[in-house]
């Protein structure tokens, strides 16, 4: 087993277990250790070659190399060179380089980590060598990074004139913590304040992009890096720089955290599901995936570095703190359903769930799995809707068959009551008075069977379709049928709907209800007074309203309020009362999506609304 002979107290046992070709130099750019497979590719013996200077292993390529290097000991990352075989001397295939600085525990880079990769892909890999040009491009800014030192026992605060500019103070400002803070903006404040705290008491580093308002009000994005200083256990200082960093570098920024989570998470793109990766600390999305933004509409930049707050509702946001607690005492939270309207101005059901994951660098963040459930949604509301329309035929069936049966029973009872007395009776005359109350029994058996019927009737044409009707041709044929009612007892129609007025109604429906109003309005009219009945209509944007109005004995409804549409319910000593009128107009009604509302003063009349649904 290959192991390094190095004196670093690091243990770089690890490097032989991993299939990757990697190795590793120290910053004086000397060979620590190499993984089995990277000394297969170059034919090296690590015995050979462990200690020495790395650039000089492949002199062809060293000045270019050590450049690379050295930007990488600067803390630049996954920086790219690419190896071609044929100018070196060592026998192996083309490859890339990805460099990337080699950091202890507290953050500090100790040196180089260098992975190999063949190239399969060319045009992706020329894609990337550009972006690398493109890093080393910015590089040269890197002479524009200001450094700091906040010294923790005398509570001060010193930095270089560089940073003068990036705040865009004048050379005579004298920085303190708390005003060098307050030049951030809203979240970024947040985490800079965080980033201290945790660097000078838990000894943790920090490497963040935040947003900061210079002097003039211009908001600039600048790259802070910060890494605390302990003597006997005791932080004593934090040093640390600051950079401004222009959009393109911010978009390389974000390209290689991008990388470093693909990395992290190699099925990230290829999951057939929407996947989205959340910074736990700033709730800033990291990364999206291709069916996230096929779900959403939108291109990957409309959601990376933006709070997902932005793009979610209130059914989300006040749970935050609970989503949090979740995240924090079991790693997940529970799956939040809420709508969200994609670029083509959909409304989709999402049921969103979380894992807290950590990262490297211990960086804790929250991959949220996003599920399109707009389909199942509709349906469980199709089903939920039709369960309760099943629920409520289910109750009118058995209403009924508990109302056939205790009708039918009562005469079955009274039928085989006089049939008795008739059996018993020698007497003719009282033998010819009990048929006579049988005669009546039938009579009223065959009234109960046709009140039942037309119940059925109204329940069998809740289908039938509707039909655009002028009211004031429906209201002449009822007049005409009750012309004699209303010679009889010199009642009056004052009828006040305009010759155009049209409701949308069954026909059948509209003639019973209009015949089975007026007819009541007449039947129980006061006796000292003629009856008049008055017909009016409003309107409004759902429904045509047609109001009769009467001059009639009125109801008590504080008394039979809420037995009004009740079956066989009657309020008045009328003899031809069945109380089956109002059950009827009422089940009608609401067969055509309409209803029916009273007004009613015992004595004074009432005033009986049918509101016809216009759809």
């Amino acid at each position: 087993m290959l192991k390094s002979k190095n004196s670093s107290s690091f243990s770089l046992d690890w490097i032989n277990q991993i299939p990757s070709s990697i190795a590793i130099i120290d910053t004086g750019f000397n060979l620590m250790s190499a993984s089995p497979r990277w000394l297969a590719n170059f034919q090296l013996d690590l015995d050979q070659i462990e200690g020495e200077n790395f650039t000089s292993l492949f002199p062809e390529l060293s000045q270019d190399l050590s450049t690379r290097l050295k930007y990488s000991l600067d803390g630049l990352r996954d920086i790219k060179f690419k190896y071609n075989a044929k100018d070196c001397h060592y026998s192996s295939e083309d490859s890339i380089w990805h460099l990337n600085p080699w950091k202890d525990g507290y953050g500090n880079i100790i040196g180089v980590i260098i992975k190999v990769e063949p190239i399969s892909k060319t045009e992706e890999l020329e894609r990337e060598l550009n972006k690398t040009k493109l890093l080393l491009n910015n590089k040269s800014s890197v002479a524009k990074i200001g450094s700091w030192e906040l010294d923790i026992i005398n509570n001060s605060l010193h930095w270089t004139p560089i940073v003068n500019k990036i705040y865009g103070v004048k050379t005579d400002f004298e920085p303190t913590l708390d005003n060098a803070i307050a030049f951030y903006i809203d979240d970024s404040k947040k985490i800079i304040q965080k980033a201290v705290e945790e660097a000078i008491n838990l000894g943790k580093p920090w490497n963040v992009k935040a947003q900061l308002k210079q002097q003039n009000g211009n908001i600039i994005w600048v790259n802070t890096i910060g890494r605390p200083k302990f003597k006997d256990g005791k932080c004593i200082r934090v040093i640390g720089t600051i950079q401004e960093v222009d959009k393109e570098n911010q978009i390389d920024v974000q390209l290689s955290k991008l990388e470093d989570e693909l990395n992290e998470y190699p099925l990230f793109e290829k999951i057939p599901q929407g996947l989205a990766i959340v910074d736990f600390e700033t709730g800033r999305f990291i990364n999206v995936n291709h069916q996230f933004l096929k779900l959403s509409g939108f291109e990957k930049p409309t959601f990376l570095n933006q709070s997902f707050k932005k793009f979610v509702n209130s059914s989300v946001t006040g749970k935050l703190e609970s989503l949090t607690d979740q995240l924090e005492e079991n790693g997940a939270f529970k799956p939040v359903k809420f709508t969200f309207t994609n670029k083509l101005k959909h409304h989709l059901n999402l049921k969103v769930t979380g894992n807290l994951v950590v990262g490297k660098n211990n960086k804790k963040s929250i991959l949220c799995t996003v599920e399109n459930i707009t389909t199942q949604t509709k349906l469980e509301k199709k089903l939920k809707n039709t369960i309760s329309a099943s629920r409520e035929k289910n109750d009118q069936l058995l209403n009924f068959a508990h109302m056939v049966s205790h009708n039918l029973k009562t005469h079955a009872t009274n039928f085989s009551l006089l049939l008795n007395f008739l059996n018993d009776e020698k007497g003719l005359t009282q033998r010819n008075k009990y048929m006579t109350m049988l005669f009546n029994a039938s009579d009223n058996l065959s009234e109960t069977i046709k009140g039942l019927r037309e119940i059925v009737a109204v329940k069998s044409n809740v289908n039938n379709e509707k039909k655009s009707l002028n009211l004031n041709e429906s209201v002449f044929v009822v007049e005409q049928n009750v012309a004699g009612l209303l010679k009889q007892t010199n009642g009056k129609i004052i009828n006040e709907i305009s010759d155009n007025t049209t409701i949308k109604a069954l026909p059948a429906y509209l003639n019973s209800i209009l015949t089975n109003c007026i007819t009541n309005s007449i039947k129980y009219r006061c006796e000292e007074k003629k009856p008049i009945i008055i017909l009016s209509v409003q309107e409004d944007k759902n429904y045509t309203t047609l109001s009769v109005e009467d001059n009639g004995l009125g109801i008590d409804l504080e008394k039979y309020g809420d037995q009004l549409f009740g079956l066989y319910k009657t309020f008045h000593r009328n003899k031809e009362s069945r109380g089956i009128g109002l059950y009827i107009t009422k089940n009608q009604m609401e067969a055509m999506n309409g209803k029916i509302t009273v007004e009613s003063t015992p004595g004074q009349g009432s005033i009986f609304r049918f509101h016809f649904n216009k759809k």
